[in-house]
């Protein structure tokens, strides 16, 4: 597998630290609430760091999808033989020896007659007979052919298997990575929503503020550790996911990684020779040709040549011939010329031609299918890349519109309401960047896995 290590000049957020920080709520439902999610759902911080690499190796060694697409392309490698075809000859050995009790009543031309009971015989007779098809109208190469195709498809279909499994792990791992960034922006809320508290209680102390504002902070503080417990539930399901990917225990714990590199180079234009999906369809039309060359052989006659050795002995204990035993070789050939068979080499002759027109009905509708998936994801990714500079500039406005907020509100020249509307702005802004980032990486990993550059 060959990964494209080229990273665009996007800017990563700097790593949040992970801290803990208990709920204020002072009632004990909540604290048992909190206690529970929290042993459930906290990633450990020593839980072992599973990169982006040793997550695709281990879905294609272990993904049930790639060994069913594995079993797959190997049947059709072992099928893809000359002898499957029915090019090479067929060698049979056969054996027998029969006993027998008859009553024996003989009458010749001399006179003598033999008229007994009880007579007792033995045919033993054994031989080798090699039937090699000669000709049959080229049909054995048009099996050939086929089988070779299909090969080829077994092949294109594995890979094309372990192109969108890695896509599904990378999108999956990526997921897990927004969902830990997400984690980073409301526990950067919760110290700022902390802090506007504590301003808030200090003003309502000496009575410079009413106890509405103190009351709103608090709420806010609370809904902000509220969507912390959750956003640790999604972590564990976005992990729990990924875990399925990889066959591995949905309660397996690891840490991610805490950014999202950009790989692509460059967007092919053309897709002809590198989408998976359309080669499989352009070889499935040379199946159908074959189909076609096999079912036209059947005008022809087929030619058989046999060859054989054969050993034959009977014993009697009466009669004309005690013993007979024979043995030798014998050669042939057989001659079978097609007359009339019920017009059904016409009809498969005219259904194969149907066949190859669909075989190339269904290639123009994947071309078609996979120029528009192309074309999506193109334009969702330039989408992203736009909007994720835009993000990028808007976090580090509403960052400093919080800061100059704050400052406002601890001088006693903003209101509550106006701090929290500068602290909500940063907190949205923060959830639009993670997501704008995510969005050209699953646009970017759709163009690739089109492309045929995630596994090669």
């Amino acid at each position: 597998m060959i990964f494209l290590k080229h990273q665009l000049a996007i800017n990563e957020p700097k790593p949040y630290t992970i801290r803990w920080f208990p709920p204020l709520s002072h009632t004990f439902f909540f604290r048992c609430l909190s206690f529970v999610t929290a042993m459930l759902v906290f990633q450990s911080p020593f839980a072992q760091i599973l990169t982006i690499e040793q997550a695709i190796e281990r879905a294609l060694k272990n993904n049930y999808d790639i060994l069913l697409a594995k079993n797959e392309a190997e049947i059709a490698s072992r099928n893809n033989s000359v002898g499957n075809a029915g090019m090479l000859p067929r060698i049979n050995g056969t054996l027998s020896d029969n006993f027998t009790l008859n009553n024996l009543n003989q009458k010749f031309s001399n006179g003598n007659e033999i008229n007994t009971t009880g007579v007792t015989g033995n045919n033993l007779s054994a031989g080798v007979a090699l039937n090699w098809t000669l000709f049959d109208g080229l049909r054995m190469f048009a099996i050939k052919s086929r089988l070779n195709k299909l090969e080829e498809i077994g092949l294109l279909q594995l890979k094309d298997e372990m192109q969108t499994v890695v896509a599904n792990v990378m999108n999956a791992y990526y997921d897990a990575v927004r969902a830990q960034q997400q984690l980073h922006a409301i526990e950067e809320a919760i110290k700022i929503s902390e802090e506007r508290v504590k301003l808030a209680e200090a003003r309502f102390q000496v009575g410079t503020s009413g106890k509405t504002d103190l009351l709103q902070a608090k709420v806010d503080l609370n809904e902000q550790k509220s969507n912390l417990l959750l956003q640790k539930k999604i972590i564990a399901q976005r992990k729990a996911d990924l875990n399925t990917l990889l066959s591995q225990a949905a309660e397996t714990d690891f840490a991610v990684t805490d950014s999202i590199p950009f790989l692509l180079k460059n967007v092919s234009a053309d897709l002809e020779q590198k989408n998976l999906q359309i080669l499989v369809a352009n070889k499935n039309i040379d199946v159908a040709k074959q189909l076609k060359r096999e079912a036209f052989s059947q005008y022809f006659p087929t030619l058989i040549g046999n060859v054989g050795y054969n050993y034959n002995r009977s014993n009697n204990s009466a009669g004309f011939f005690l013993v007979n035993q024979t043995n030798g070789l014998n050669a042939g050939f057989t001659l079978s010329v097609p007359l009339f068979n019920g017009l059904n080499t016409i009809r498969q002759n005219k259904v194969a031609a149907i066949q190859i027109q669909s075989a190339q009905f269904n290639a123009d509708k994947v071309r078609f299918q996979t120029k528009l998936s192309q074309y999506k994801a193109l334009s969702d990714f330039a989408m992203a890349q736009e909007q994720l500079i835009l993000e990028q500039e808007n976090i580090l406005l509403a960052d400093e519109n919080q800061k100059i907020a704050m400052e406002r509100f601890k001088l006693a020249q903003s209101t509550a309401i106006e701090l929290r509307e500068a602290q909500w702005s940063y907190i949205n802004a923060q959830t639009r960047l993670v997501n704008a980032r995510y969005a050209a990486k699953v646009a970017e990993t759709e163009l690739m896995r089109l492309q045929g550059e995630l596994v090669r």
